[in-house]
């Protein structure tokens, strides 16, 4: 049985890759992109003549880190801009999957259903379960590089060491770990936040002397069968790993800090069940009748996206799901006193909700205990937490990422400004896409963006259409260099915190959105995963500063225009035709899934499971307790992932 969705009618006749044909004669440079950044860069001589209208000129660009947004921004430039632009990408780690290669622990999977969980141009209906595993989302993203040949520019084990702006060429120069140099024009942070564990800063933590790992850096050698373990953490990893290890351990002690509400799964048919294998016949109905699958996708996706009221202080839909969350958490743990620890007395959704049912389930079994006392140390054998030690021979950190949104390693912008230290406390961005003070700086999922909002992958995709308009007037307006206006950040930041004090999310809890209890909240953007789309489809050009090569008029050239020859300038002659392919531009009759389309399937074969067993073998070397005793925190921050996309013309 298919889980239930509510019924969708198809959209509107959406263009396809082969509706967009963009040419540009000219020499070209690769666009790179960067763990934290990407840099594009112009070459052509700006006294070259005559000029033609729109007449255009070549740029790079660096990116680093291979996971969702970096592969979704080589597809982007790739299809618009493939004959202005060649890219390379450099990526740190052994394999590209991001936070998907990195996250192996046992019962990793994504908290959003796998048919949400996919780009709108590639989707899959060959997903094994309702929640898909990190190994089959990994091998998903391995599997859309190499349907669109984005693999083949990929440079693994490649680490970024700094980026610095040249003011005079209006570049960025990149340092990779060998010490070579790169030069580009836009620098765009394709990386994420979540890609660097976070370090329990917990007394005598290197003096345990059994295996201690991290969930983020998981040694699959390790063997847990009867074993005594103790999992640090009540967060979303630590709920998906408690109820997979919980029938092999001896004895598990969770140690939990703060509460989370537990949510049911969305849209399952057995409420009473955590996840959906779908069967063969169903993966083939969905390959093979496009028209009924895109219902499905959309109908997912609606109500993620029509979830927003919820998260407004004391309205209807805050009362009513805080209620049914609360009924629901009673029914699977009916222990009052463990009801009194386990139910949170903040608002819901001021954290974020994690769909696991299963790790209340395994709380109450009788290898389980959880403990509620705050950790004090940790010794030789185990934990001290209450006055009293807990034997263990394995722990295990289940405390997430650093997600403070600083970089991972230096970014210096105009005046020799370091944005690591600029977002030290008080990361600010503009609409989460560019920085004040760091010209052509791109983000992707920057400060204050829907990262738990409604449809992440939509408003990735929007993100990346954005930031093709923005290359698109770079090139034919022949522009050296854009910078975010200082005056708009501020605004939008106001505008941003003014609007959080409605929203649960500066509600009483302790979270990482706001940096702990009563910061500013940074890490979500004020309104719904729509809602921002629709703010990025306004492309507010005045919010920059811009800086031509030559005088402001130069590219119009000697009053040529692309309609008396079209081969003159094919970025204007095809415009209309590529902002009618962005299908994250709502039009009139737009629904609340408006970017989806009926896009081809890609095969089933086309996706691998994961990574090779060699590759897991070097990740299971960076073992959690390698990295806690060899390395200082700025150690560890130079494993952050980079990477340099390349395509040749």
């Amino acid at each position: 049985m298919i889980p239930h969705i509510m019924s969708r009618s198809r959209p509107a006749s959406v263009p396809t890759a082969s509706d967009l044909v963009i040419r540009l004669y000219l020499d070209t440079k690769p666009f790179l992109f960067s763990n934290a950044a990407i840099v594009l860069r112009t070459h052509q001589d700006p006294d070259r003549s005559p000029y033609f209208i729109h007449d255009s000129r070549p740029y790079e660009l660096e990116n680093t880190v291979i996971m969702v947004s970096g592969i979704l921004m080589a597809y982007k430039l790739k299809r618009h801009l493939n004959d202005y632009v060649t890219f390379q990408i450099f990526e740190k780690s052994p394999d590209l999957g991001g936070t998907w290669f990195e996250n192996k622990y046992p019962g990793c999977a994504c908290d959003v259903p796998s048919h949400c969980y996919q780009y709108s141009f590639a989707p899959n209906p060959s997903w094994s379960k309702f929640y898909a595993s990190s190994d089959e989302i990994q091998g998903y993203l391995k599997g859309v590089a190499k349907h669109f040949d984005l693999e083949l520019y990929i440079s693994f084990n490649t680490k970024v060491i700094s980026a610095q702006w040249s003011e005079g060429d209006g570049t960025w120069t990149v340092e990779l770990e060998d010490g070579s140099l790169v030069t580009s024009e836009i620098l765009v942070n394709a990386g994420g936040i979540l890609n660097h564990p976070e370090i329990p800063g917990i007394e005598g933590l290197s003096d345990f002397s059994g295996p201690l790992l991290h969930t983020a850096s998981w040694d699959h050698s390790v063997d847990l069968r009867g074993k005594r373990v103790g999992v640090i953490g009540a967060g979303a990893s630590s709920i998906q790993l408690v109820p997979s290890i919980q029938p092999l351990v001896q004895d598990m002690k969770v140690f939990i800090r703060t509460p989370s509400w537990i949510a049911p799964p969305v849209a399952l048919p057995d409420h009473n069940a955590t996840n959906y294998t779908y069967s063969t016949e169903e993966k083939a109905t969905f390959e093979r009748n496009k028209e009924m699958y895109l219902d499905t996708r959309k109908g997912l996706e609606d109500q993620f996206n029509g979830m927003f009221r919820l998260f407004l202080k004391s309205s209807p839909e805050q009362k009513r799901t805080r209620a049914m969350f609360e009924s629901r958490m009673k029914q699977l743990i009916p222990e009052q006193d463990l009801q009194k620890k386990l139910i949170p007395p903040f608002e819901a959704g001021c954290r974020r909700i994690n769909p696991g049912e299963g790790f209340l389930t395994a709380l109450r079994k009788p290898n389980v205990e959880p403990v509620f006392d705050s950790i004090e140390r940790v010794t030789r054998d185990g934990i001290v937490a209450g006055g009293k030690e807990f034997p263990a021979d394995v722990l295990v950190a289940a405390t997430g990422f650093n997600t403070t949104f600083r970089p991972r390693f230096p970014i210096i912008g105009r005046n020799g400004v370091n944005l690591q230290d600029a977002w030290q406390e008080h990361p600010q961005s503009y609409l989460g896409l560019g920085v004040a003070g760091f010209p052509n700086y791109l983000i992707f999922l920057g400060p204050n963006t829907p990262i738990s909002n409604g449809s992440l992958m939509g408003s990735v995709e929007a993100t990346a259409d954005y930031f093709i308009r923005l290359l698109h007037k770079m090139i034919r307006q022949r522009v050296k260099s854009f910078e975010v206006r200082a005056d708009a950040q501020d605004d939008f930041n106001e505008h941003t915190q003014k609007v959080m004090q409605d929203m649960v999310w500066t509600g009483t809890c302790h979270s990482w959105y706001k940096q702990g209890t009563n910061g500013k909240v940074t890490g979500l953007w004020p309104g719904n995963s729509l809602h921002y789309i629709q703010v990025l489809a306004e492309d507010r050009w005045e919010d920059y500063e811009w800086t031509h090569e030559s005088e402001r008029y130069s590219y119009w050239g000697h009053g040529l225009s692309w309609i008396e020859e079209p081969g003159l300038d094919p970025l204007g002659a095809t415009k209309q035709n590529m902002i009618e392919a962005m299908t994250t531009l709502p039009k009139k009759d737009s629904d609340l899934s408006f970017y989806l389309w009926e896009s081809e399937t890609l095969s089933e074969t086309c996706f691998p499971s994961g990574c090779s067993e060699e590759i897991a073998q070097d990740r299971g070397d960076l073992a959690w307790k390698n990295v806690l005793q060899t390395a200082t925190p700025a150690d560890v921050d130079k494993h952050a992932a980079v990477a340099c996309i390349t395509v040749p013309v």
